[in-house]
């Protein structure tokens, strides 16, 4: 195996999570040789220069996502590239898709969250996911769960291999808000909101906007009434964001698997429909606190569970520990080599 195309998409709603953990696996692959093009129908524009700019080829699909149209201009890419296996990460990919990419003689992964589909038919799958269930796939030949394989880009992992863990203190004065690269329910100005209403609240705040975040005039203007609170445009390197925060609000999604990793306890938000899960068996784990749904904020109710947080240093050890149990940060080269081994899981060490 030498290439792989990746079919993956996003937009200003979402899906910029998705193409970003398979760029974590394309950089794993390319340790073992093996080059990766994505081909997307849909992307924005700072996330398609941020895959360039780590060297991936990007191919644009013309046909609506998910169509006959899709499977074979897809199909055309990975015959162009040389590709054996495509692996698509998206929900609209179905049945009849992936029957026409295998029937085209390709060997196909999938990067799956909820299992909204009866059945699968696929080489390798792989759920993250800490409630992932091999029973919710039929059809998978092989399936790869749970968050040892959580696809961490090789900023982090390095990191990781260096960094002491981090002692929690009694009281939390660094707040780290990040809900993605979308945000498209301004989820972030009512988590300001709800900081802006604690009587003690952090010394220091963190806001990343996301690169397709279309509420940056509405965030700023939030954040200038939050003392010590700071702005931030999209960062590439997230790990000394990770390495200053006590806590972070985030959204349920991927990102979740870098706080874990990094032993930062994490309050989220639930921004889509695959992130529930995520969020309720986190919660069950004792990893998160879970603020509900971004439709439902509240700012009095966060502001509530946030001063609790702030406030108890042996709950958020307990959080940070927990995710660090899960995620030990070799996750995209384990499925990079089970990928170029074929299919085959090796083993989770």
């Amino acid at each position: 195996m030498n290439a792989i195309v990746i079919r993956a998409d996003a937009s200003a709603a979402q899906g910029t999570g998705h193409v970003m953990r398979c760029l974590a696996l394309a950089l794993a692959l390319r340790e073992r040789g093996v080059e990766a093009t994505l081909a997307a129908a849909e992307c924005p524009a700072a996330l398609l220069e941020r895959v360039r700019s780590e060297g991936l080829g990007v191919v644009r699909i013309a046909s609506e996502i998910g169509t006959t149209g899709d499977s074979a201009e897809t199909l055309a890419v990975a015959r162009e590239a040389g590709a054996e296996w495509v692996l698509t990460d998206g929900y609209r990919f179905d049945l009849d898709y992936q029957r026409a990419l295998r029937g085209g003689g390709l060997r196909l992964a999938l990067i799956d969250d909820f299992a909204h589909l009866d059945r699968y038919e696929a080489d390798l799958l792989l759920n993250q996911n800490s409630h992932a269930r091999a029973e919710d796939y039929p059809g998978a030949e092989r399936a790869l769960l749970g968050p040892t394989y959580a696809l961490l880009r090789p900023e982090f992992v390095d990191a990781l291999r260096q960094r002491p863990v981090k002692a929690q203190r009694s009281r939390a004065d660094r707040v780290l808000v990040t809900m993605g690269g979308s945000d498209p329910g301004n989820a972030t100005v009512r988590i300001i909101e709800a900081l802006r209403e604690l009587r003690d609240g952090p010394s220091e705040t963190r806001v990343i906007v996301g690169a397709a975040n279309p509420h940056r005039s509405a965030v700023d203007a939030a954040a200038s009434g939050l003392p010590g609170c700071r702005v931030l445009d999209p960062v590439k390197d997230m790990v000394p964001m990770l390495e200053w925060a006590e806590l972070a609000v985030c959204a349920g999604g991927s990102t979740l698997w870098e706080m874990a990793a990094f032993g930062v306890p994490a309050a989220c938000v639930i921004l889509a429909e695959n992130q529930a899960p995520i969020v309720a068996d986190l919660v069950r784990r004792g990893m998160v606190c879970s603020l509900g749904w971004d439709r439902d904020l509240e700012a009095v109710s966060c502001a509530g569970a946030l001063a609790a947080l702030l406030e108890d240093g042996r709950r958020r050890e307990y959080m940070g520990a927990a995710g660090r149990r899960l995620v030990d940060g070799s996750g995209a080269a384990r499925v990079a080599a089970a990928l170029a081994e074929g299919g085959q899981s090796p083993s989770p060490d």
